[in-house]
């Protein structure tokens, strides 16, 4: 039964007895059975009373309980608790805070908490007192308050307003956590910060600097000294200003008045001159230090020596002058263009005559196009990285391009105006048709020639392969020359066994010559050396193989160097080379492809003849015995595998050597080497 039902029957059991009372004898129209009846009722609601009683005990204690726990946690807690009045007296503390000040609780009373106040904070402690009244709002702020032995010790404050409308207004309620560990660690962080900051400022090669508003120096690090050769202790609360060059004056003063709180930082350069006299760039970065209200503070820069980067930007201007100039020298049309865009970056003055102009498309600006033109190889140039060289009309006129690749952005594109020569071309066209006729009347003779050529590669083979051989050959057969001469030296015979004997030891011995002589035909043919034109060498030579390329669909492209010299050697042995290099190229062509012959010199003492096919490549693993006897990939009875090993035995002879690049499926690259003087005419001049 709740607490409110049973009031509510105590007072109908109180009317009723009130009622019983009132009434007298002769009025009481009362029953035993009632009296009864009510005496139960009350005897009832007397246990009930001293049951509530009970609970009303033990409520207490337990209130009273809850109050020592509380007057424990308050007195005993970690935390200074004060109740400060509206005059600043302390109305109430803990034993905590007691401990804190040093003072016994019973003396902090009535005392102002001003009076523990560090002097230099008493005016922090005010101000947040008066924002709190003012505002109501909770204020925590930190301050040092001073024990009463005078130590001193750095304090957290938390305070809020506090009324229970008994007490006067204005009182509040401030808690007090002892944060000098943590202040102390703090400040040990920020000096070593401030160490290394300062440590790092003064190491660093910038020059840094910084002053006030009127201009005074407040900081600067040494490299700033060293630069400008002074003393930071001489020129510290100065209005030191470097030795600026006159005409950068106005500009250094505008700078820093410019500074805002919303563009605070600006970059200049300008010049300076050195204690020793000479003139120096410099750039420098400003900033203006504001505080909140957007008032100035400080200036700060940081600067460095530019120099250098001005006399490279000048010599880079200069270049850059001299390569225009070099561009509107060259007798042709010249520019610098971008592949994704074909935009024309620059041009020289034969360009732009024909309105290709820097800052338009090359198609639309000279050819008058809406897309790129059809003949253009710019695409393949830069997909490639290689130069690509193309003729085409246009305008009326046959030009000579080339597209020739700077980086992945940009290619050069020159065009030379050919139109006469491509007539001239064309009437030599005709000279040459009666020239064909004329080779095709000595083909027949270049064809025995060849023929000749493959007989002599075919007794390389064979003195190859008695070069492989011939050790194990002499030695057995060393061993029989022996046992016949002393069977005939030892032994009893008659004429007809003697005749026999003799007959055997000189077969022998022709058998000793005829691998001596086989042998020495391994090594190339000693013809006499003397001036050889390579250009017409290799030109006679691809006329013996005209014919076969043609049926072969094999492509000749020539890309000979221009005022090559002569060298000294042996012309046959060097075709039997070109011609070896130039069958192995139509081979790796597999029936169709292009085999491009070149020629230049290689510094002062070499040329260089370059075979290029583009075949289907050598692996590395065939790279590696390339050179070998009896190697080749050819099918069988169509290559022996000497051609090489012969060819570089030739040019090995002749003081040069042979070097081989290729990349499987795109193709081999031969380049001979040869000297110009050739070590066989050193050796004939020795003897």
């Amino acid at each position: 039964m709740d607490k409110e039902t049973i009031d509510k029957n105590l007072r109908e059991l109180r009317e009723r007895a009130t009622k019983f009372l009132t009434v007298t004898p002769e009025q009481a129209e009362i029953t035993e059975e009632d009296v009864k009846k009510l005496i139960h009722e009350l005897y009832t609601y007397q246990i009930e009373l001293e049951l509530q009683n009970e609970d009303l005990r033990n409520t207490q204690q337990e209130l009273e309980q809850s109050r020592r726990r509380y007057a424990d946690l308050y007195d005993f807690a970690p935390v200074a608790y004060f109740t400060i009045s509206d005059k600043g007296l302390i109305v109430e503390a803990n034993l905590t805070a007691g401990t804190m000040l040093g003072v016994a609780r019973g003396h902090l009373l009535s005392q102002r908490f001003s009076n523990f106040i560090v002097t230099e904070d008493q005016d922090v402690f005010y101000l947040h007192r008066k924002k709190l009244l003012e505002t109501g709002q909770e204020q925590s702020f930190e301050l040092r308050l001073q024990k009463r032995e005078g130590s001193l010790f750095y304090a957290q404050l938390e305070m809020i307003l506090y009324s229970d409308g008994s007490d006067p207004p204005g009182q509040l309620r401030m808690s007090v956590y002892n944060v000098t560990i943590r202040k102390e660690a703090e400040l040990a962080a920020l000096l070593q910060m401030k160490d290394r900051y300062r440590a790092i400022v003064m190491d660093q090669t910038e020059l840094i600097c910084r002053f006030d508003p009127e201009g005074r120096m407040t900081f600067v690090n040494d490299a700033y000294c060293r630069y400008f050769g002074v003393d930071f202790k001489d020129i510290l609360g100065t209005n030191f200003l470097p030795n600026i060059h006159a005409d950068d004056l106005p500009l250094v003063r505008n700078h820093f008045t410019t500074l805002t709180p919303d563009q605070p930082e600006k970059i200049i350069e300008h010049r300076v001159y050195r204690p020793d006299g000479k003139l120096r760039w410099q750039q420098w970065c400003g900033r203006g230090l504001f505080d909140q209200q957007g008032r100035l503070i400080e200036y700060q820069a940081v600067g460095r020596d530019i120099t250098q980067l001005k006399v490279a930007e000048e010599k880079l201007q200069k270049e850059s002058r001299l390569r225009q100039l070099f561009l509107d020298a060259l007798p042709c049309i010249a520019m610098l263009l971008t592949y994704n865009t074909r935009l024309i970056v620059a041009s020289n003055k034969a360009a732009a005559a024909v309105g290709a102009i820097p800052g338009h498309r090359c198609y639309t600006g000279w050819m008058q196009r809406e897309s790129p033109c059809p003949w253009c190889l710019a695409p393949k140039s830069g997909t490639e990285s290689q130069a690509q060289n193309g003729q085409f009309w246009a305008h009326g006129r046959y030009w000579d391009a080339f597209w020739i690749p700077v980086d992945e952005e940009f290619y050069l594109h020159y065009l030379f105006d050919i139109t006469e020569k491509q007539k001239d071309k064309e009437a030599l066209r005709k000279a040459y048709d009666e020239l064909e006729q004329r080779v095709m009347e000595r083909t027949l003779e270049l064809q025995q020639s060849h023929a000749q050529l493959l007989h002599s590669e075919k007794l390389s083979a064979v003195g190859n392969l008695s070069a492989s051989i011939a050790h194990e050959f002499n030695n057995p057969l060393q061993s029989v020359m022996t046992i016949i001469k002393g069977i005939s030296q030892y032994a009893t015979l008659d004429k007809n066994e003697q005749e026999l004997v003799a007959l055997a030891l000189q077969e022998c011995n022709r058998m000793k010559n005829l691998i001596a002589d086989l042998q020495d035909f391994f090594r190339p043919t000693s013809g006499k050396p003397g001036p050889v034109d390579l250009h017409s060498t290799i030109d006679a030579l691809l006329l013996l193989c005209k014919k076969d390329f043609h049926n072969r669909k094999i492509t000749i492209v020539r890309k000979y160097g221009a005022n090559l010299p002569h060298i000294t050697a042996v012309a046959d042995q060097l075709k039997q080379v070109f011609l070896n290099l130039l069958n192995n190229a139509a081979d790796a062509c597999a029936g169709r492809g292009i085999i491009t012959l070149s020629t230049e010199t290689a510094g002062e003492k070499y040329i260089v003849v370059r075979v290029q096919d583009n075949g289907e490549g050598i692996s590395s693993a065939n790279m590696k015995r390339l050179f070998e006897p009896f190697f080749t990939t050819k099918p069988e009875m169509k290559g022996t595998g000497l051609g090489l090993a012969v060819s570089y035995g030739i040019v090995k002879n002749h003081g040069g050597r042979i070097e081989v690049h290729s990349e499987p499926g795109k193709g081999s690259i031969f380049s001979v080497f040869l000297p110009i003087e050739s070590a066989i005419e050193s050796e004939i001049d020795e003897q």
